[in-house]
């Protein structure tokens, strides 16, 4: 392993060959197992551990060999935002019921170990990285085709859940929602991809959604649609906006109740609550991993549920929370505006969009271990970091890496 640097040749440090054996060898086993590990592991308690053994530590151990890259890692404005985010919530643990449990901090750095992963992987082998995240959509994909057969095997009977580590519509379509997303970024962007893997991928994990019977994934898919018709105009969006309108209209008109029946799901009565909630700590909020409780007579049972991801995170670290978690996302918008010529970027920038939608109608618990939230919030932003490193790197001359 050597370095190149104005034509001279010298030996890395060991614990820089180290550091880098590890983003070569382990990371990239660790990102797969985060990006799959639902449709395979069984049992959730397995899916955190892969996380924690080829992910987290290992990421931790590369960064304590090397921590000169620190600097350069953090020179992305997106990471800078997360730890500003990261800070405040760990700090509203003082005032939070939960304020004697330092222990809930793991949450915002297990979230920091993966956007560092990322990070590394896009900085030192970004070719590795774009193939094990195509590959990690292509393991979807075909995880859908079997859940869809043990489906229609099963008799299709009711809405299609999920098995193993996916026991729930709504989260499974979390997931598939994701690469539902990625799929048809993927097509729109004209990467060099044939269309006869994305379009089946694509129609795979759709017909999935579909058969779950939850909107959320069909709403946050249609505002991903309206962002690419904007970002990168063309046949192939101008196409598929066109055909959702027309679909959609044809639905109406065919069974209105398809549509109508399940009315709002009480989402208006729920955030009415949530919101009165929140104004009894308007400015700081009742602090990290403090548990809501919705009690509505028309539901029938106590909900813990506000169904929106930003008031979830306003009701715990208050409007000085959300306007950091605000900037969170706005500093990935505007990135992935400005930069939305790159095909990655564009993609990436894509899914961003869709767990932005998404999580208007779902979802409160926006620090955890991973689970199915990671998709709607901090998978699409590690990606989109990493398609601006990609971007980045690819401008300027950089010190090259050989194992």
């Amino acid at each position: 392993m050597t370095s190149h640097v104005s034509g001279t040749v010298a030996p890395l440090p060991r614990t820089e060959k180290l550091s880098l054996w590890i983003v070569r060898f382990v990371l990239p086993v660790g990102w797969l197992a985060l990006l799959t590990g639902m449709f395979w592991i069984g049992d959730r308690s397995l899916y955190h551990k892969l996380f924690y053994v080829f992910l987290a530590f290992p990421t931790l151990v590369a960064v304590s060999l090397t921590p000169s890259q620190l600097r350069q890692l953090f020179q992305s404005p997106l990471l800078r935002a997360y730890v500003l985010f990261a800070l405040y919530v760990s700090l509203s643990l003082a005032w939070s019921p939960n304020s004697g449990d330092l222990s809930l901090i793991k949450y915002p750095l297990y979230v920091l170990m993966m956007l560092l992963a990322t990070a590394l992987m896009a900085r030192h082998y970004p070719d590795l990285m774009i193939k094990t995240t195509l590959l990690g959509a292509v393991l979807a994909s075909l995880s859908a085709l079997l859940t869809l057969l043990w489906y229609v095997k099963e008799g299709a009977h009711g809405r299609l859940e999920g098995y193993g580590a996916l026991y729930n519509p709504l989260l499974t379509t979390h997931i598939y929602g994701f690469y539902a997303a990625f799929w048809l970024a993927t097509w729109c962007s004209k990467i060099r991809i044939s269309s006869w893997i994305t379009l089946p991928a694509l129609a795979v994990v759709l017909l999935l959604i579909l058969c779950t019977g939850s909107r959320t994934p069909l709403f946050a898919l249609a505002m991903s649609m309206l962002w690419l018709s904007f970002a990168h105009p063309n046949r192939r969006t101008l196409f598929i906006v066109g055909s959702v309108i027309i679909g959609f209209v044809g639905l109406i008109l065919i069974d209105p109740s398809l549509v109508t029946q399940r009315g709002a799901s009480f989402r208006p009565a729920i955030w009415a609550d949530a919101w009165r909630q929140i104004q009894q700590d308007f400015w700081l909020g009742h602090g990290f991993d403090a548990a809501m409780r919705i009690d509505l007579p028309e539901v029938g049972h106590m909900l813990a549920d506000p169904h929106n991801l930003s008031l979830g995170v306003m009701y715990q670290t208050g409007l000085t929370g959300l306007a950091l978690w605000m900037v969170l996302y706005l500093t990935a918008l505007v990135q992935g505006w400005r930069l939305r010529r790159e095909p990655a970027v564009l993609i990436t920038g894509t899914l961003v969009v869709f767990g932005l939608a998404a999580g208007m109608t779902e979802g409160s618990s926006f620090l955890s271990r991973p689970k199915e939230h990671w998709f709607l919030v901090w998978i699409p932003l590690a990606l989109l970091n990493v398609a601006v490193i990609y971007h980045l790197t690819a401008r300027k001359p950089q010190a090259v890496n050989e194992v």
